[in-house]
């Protein structure tokens, strides 16, 4: 019962504003602004003519003063709702305007990309198998550049960026049998020809991710210059222990709800290059009668032998835990699907926490979570913590 009323709310939603087939179009006017949107340069129409009707669908051509030419539609779209077409439309515009531009470019931006050692014509893809290959991936797509550059004296750079004229992946693979075979690769990137990629900037992101990727273990080259290697951390250590123990954050008796604890998605840490250190998750006590939530906080306290408890009035949840002779309070304020607060004190004194909101990072993971470093998570357990780069893991220890 309750899908059937989703879905009849779904459909209201669809169709509000809706019309059937004999609805008006947008008119020139909104076609004209439209168009404007999307181009910059000076142009003029030629000609407009109903090339379908009931549906309706008004065709504009137009021609800009270097003789390109572009159509743009005024028309009704169909709706379809569970992949079943309705009887209902909505008015909708349309303009070719960025594929005409690409056109007068594409064919000589894919032979220049297909001079390189490295392309792959049937795939598009860029094939790797050693560090120095990123050389040949660099010139090839800022070669292509020269070419779309061409389009700056009619559009702005960030016209060019956002409509590269053509893209190709870069995959490394372990050797050339695999790259024949086109499997077991490792994707580096995607490379855009924008017509103003800058050749010295465009190796180092490459350099440094495959770099990374080697720190990370994801690929084996030992061609990689020390240069490149020096200063990096393993992205992800997906392992937290305590005192020895894996921390797995699954135990079921959550007095929140009876489907039991949600934690086990977040056993791990991450390396933050702003925070200059690894990060991982904590919760801000948020919970519901309703649904099983993250209490990864109380997860440590129990490991520690410590008590922890919840207190919840209406948007604010306020946690209290003690462990030795020592006890910690933290009040939030999570409001309409967002923190809006964290304050945190221990024996009564204030606690200055760097914490990072699922907006902020996405490895965050959740709204009623948030990321913190682990030398700030230490400070709400009294821990000490050291990371085990080769081994992928954090672990903390009771002081």
């Amino acid at each position: 019962m309750k899908k059937r009323v989703a879905a009849l709310t779904l459909a209201a939603a669809l169709l509000a504003g809706c019309t059937g087939a004999d609805g008006e179009i947008p008119d020139r006017g909104e076609v004209l602004a439209y168009v404007d949107e999307l181009c910059a340069e000076p142009y003029r129409e030629v000609s407009r003519e109903l090339v379908a009707e009931t549906p309706d669908d008004m065709e504009y051509r137009f021609e800009t003063d270097r003789g390109l030419h572009f159509t743009a539609h005024s028309y009704l779209s169909p709706i379809y709702i569970d992949a079943s077409k309705t009887s209902f439309y909505t008015p909708e515009i349309s303009c070719d305007y960025v594929s005409a531009v690409h056109r007068l470019y594409s064919d000589d931006v894919k032979a220049s990309l297909s001079r390189c050692p490295l392309y792959r014509e049937k795939d598009g893809w860029m094939v790797v198998l050693q560090f120095s290959d990123l050389d040949a991936a660099a010139d090839a797509v800022t070669k292509a550049d020269e070419i779309y550059a061409a389009e700056l004296a009619f559009n702005s750079p960030e016209f060019l960026a956002q409509h590269p004229v053509a893209s190709t992946h870069l995959a490394w693979y372990a050797s050339e049998e695999a790259a024949r075979a086109h499997e077991r690769w490792v994707n580096l990137t995607d490379l855009a020809v924008t017509g103003q990629n800058d050749r010295e900037a465009l190796y180092k992101e490459l350099a440094d991710r495959y770099a990374q990727l080697c720190v990370d273990g994801q690929i084996t080259d030992s061609t990689v210059p020390a240069e490149y290697l020096a200063d990096k951390h393993v992205s992800r250590l997906d392992t937290l222990k305590l005192d020895g123990r894996t921390m797995t954050y699954d135990l079921e008796d959550n007095p929140f709800s009876t489907y039991g604890l949600t934690t086990d998605d977040y056993c791990y840490a991450w390396y933050s290059d702003e925070a200059q250190t690894y990060r991982l998750v904590m919760d801000v006590g948020f919970a519901t009668e309703q649904s099983s939530y993250p209490l990864i906080n109380r997860e440590y306290v129990r490991a520690l032998g410590g008590h922890y408890s919840l207190e919840i009035q209406g948007d604010r949840y306020r946690s209290s835990w003690t462990i030795g002779e020592n006890t910690w309070h933290m009040e939030t304020l999570y409001k309409d699907g967002a923190i809006r607060s964290v304050q945190v004190e221990k024996n009564g004194q204030p606690l200055e926490l760097d914490l990072v909101t699922v907006d902020e990072d996405a490895r965050v993971g959740a709204t009623f979570c948030a990321g913190v470093s682990a030398e700030d998570f230490c400070k709400l357990f009294d821990l000490r913590f050291e990371a085990d780069e080769p081994g992928r893991t954090l672990r903390f220890f009771s002081k």
